[in-house]
């Protein structure tokens, strides 16, 4: 996804031309819909991002606020001077995602004039990136699959049109608004164990001047109204805080190569986060990278509906090489030098570093919520050298360069404020979904804030309301 991103950044930096931004307002309605026809029928994720809304915006501010853009723009991104790509800047550009046996495929669909500039930009940007090109759009590659000669069959069957369409089971020309700078199609998918709750579905994100607005609906599963709603208020305290009585989760990430996956049904989560520390410590030690990794985070599951499952996914633990769990001194340990407290009986599962205190929600309709506060935890995430075992002065020097690039790479984020998503219960047949990505800047652009987070923002959630292969 990291390709994904800077590709988005600089696609939107390359529209800002003072002519394309006249022709995109006076003279092009909407961008050609013929792009959905190239859509894969089993694609579970589609992301579509209208370039025409991004142009016109985004020269607004260049052209009237032009001492903004260019701090914001020009200094942060260190842009170059504009030249021709030959990407289609009237042309959507599509991102899918396809469930693969080994993992999840992700494509995108760009419109393009010039085939020769357009390889060449793309060879400049993301080398060795795999690209084919139809009449009309190229067809790019942006996950690395085992089986490649697979991969090049399938993308020719999509270009020429000999796979079949998403739009045997969703018409995307109705369900997306061109209006929103993002549309996003989700439909999460079911294994032979788990069924989701939620059939499908679709969000969009709206650019206003200092927030990015949230909005979508979802189709629940029959009966589904029968389901407990969240039973724990979010903490408005923590960094990041969750809860959730859907099992649409089934992977938890720290921000490390340190996950817990797998995780049965569950009939309630709450999940707090408020950063890391991490501990730099001598290779010798064998971590995959040299660093202890402390996250002050609190999980906490309601599992009286399942508890069978959950105690062969407790023993699993034990007998898995990536965890070591002391049943006596009730610790759960990873291979890179985590550490949690843990609980574990008939009703509930808690992994915490601190005690957890769970207050009620009362809202008998709220399904899913988070809120995240972008500046705590980027405050909260902190770099020392481990005492006990410390790195030779040679490595302590590669690792805090290291670190710091790591901090650079999350203060992308520091143009939020805070976001928040929720998921609530209308009627038997529909699930609203509402949040929005308030911007530090009130008086700044969100377009221009969230130039490098914004635009893939939609990914975030996406991955969130997807199945448990999202995390892979």
């Amino acid at each position: 996804m990291q390709k994904v991103k800077k590709y988005l950044a600089v696609t939107v930096l390359l529209l800002a031309l003072p002519w394309a931004a006249f022709i995109a307002t006076h003279f092009v309605l909407e961008s050609d819909k013929s792009i959905y026809e190239f859509i894969p029928q089993e694609s579970d994720v589609v992301i579509e991002i209208n370039t025409r809304n991004f142009v016109t915006e985004v020269m607004y501010q260049r052209i009237y606020r032009e001492a903004y853009f260019h701090e914001k723009i020009v200094r942060e991104e260190h842009a170059e001077p504009i030249r021709d790509v030959g990407f289609d800047m009237f042309s959507s550009v599509v991102i899918f995602r396809e469930h693969w046996e080994e993992r999840n495929m992700w494509m995108a669909l760009i419109g393009y004039t010039d085939e020769a500039k357009f390889s060449a930009f793309l060879n400049e940007q993301l080398p060795g990136t795999n690209c084919l090109f139809g009449s009309d759009y190229a067809l790019i590659q942006l996950t690395p699959y085992p089986d490649q000669p697979l991969v090049d069959k399938h993308m020719n069957d999509i270009i020429n049109g000999d796979a079949k369409c998403l739009k045997e089971r969703v018409d995307l020309t109705e369900l997306f608004d061109r209006s929103k700078e993002v549309n996003c199609y989700i439909a999460p998918q079911n294994s032979s164990s788990e069924k989701n709750q939620l059939l499908d579905g679709h969000m969009s994100l709206d650019f206003l001047s200092d927030q990015i607005k949230v909005d979508g609906e979802f189709t629940p599963v029959s009966g589904f109204s029968q389901n407990a709603p969240v039973a724990y208020a979010i903490n408005e305290d923590a960094a990041f805080s969750l809860r959730s009585s859907l099992n649409i989760l089934r992977s938890i990430y720290w921000f490390s190569e340190d996950n817990i996956k797998g995780i049965p049904q569950y009939d309630q989560m709450a999940f707090d986060y408020n950063g890391m520390n991490l501990f730099m410590v001598h290779k010798d030690l064998g971590y995959t990278i040299p660093f202890k990794q402390y996250p002050d985070m609190q999980l906490h599951f309601d599992i009286a509906n399942d508890h069978g499952n959950w105690k062969r996914y407790f023993e699993g633990l034990k007998t898995n090489k990536i965890f070591k769990v002391d049943t006596v001194a009730h610790i759960l340990s990873t291979s890179m030098g985590t550490y949690f407290n843990y609980k574990f009986n008939k009703n509930e599962f808690e992994l915490m570093r601190n005690e957890m205190i769970l207050k009620p929600n009362d809202d008998k309709s709220l399904y899913f919520a988070f809120k995240m506060h972008v500046a705590p935890l980027l405050d909260n995430i902190k770099f020392a050298i481990d005492e006990q075992n410390p790195p030779s002065d040679f490595d302590k020097t590669i690792g805090i360069g290291v670190a710091e690039i790591f901090i650079e790479e999350l203060r992308v984020m520091a143009n939020i404020e805070h976001v928040h998503f929720e998921l609530r219960l209308k009627d038997e047949t529909n699930m609203i979904a509402d949040g929005h990505i308030q911007m530090q800047n009130r008086e700044g652009n969100s377009m221009v804030e969230s130039m490098a987070f914004g635009s893939a923002a939609i990914l975030f959630i996406a991955d969130y309301l997807s199945s448990a292969s999202a995390a892979q």
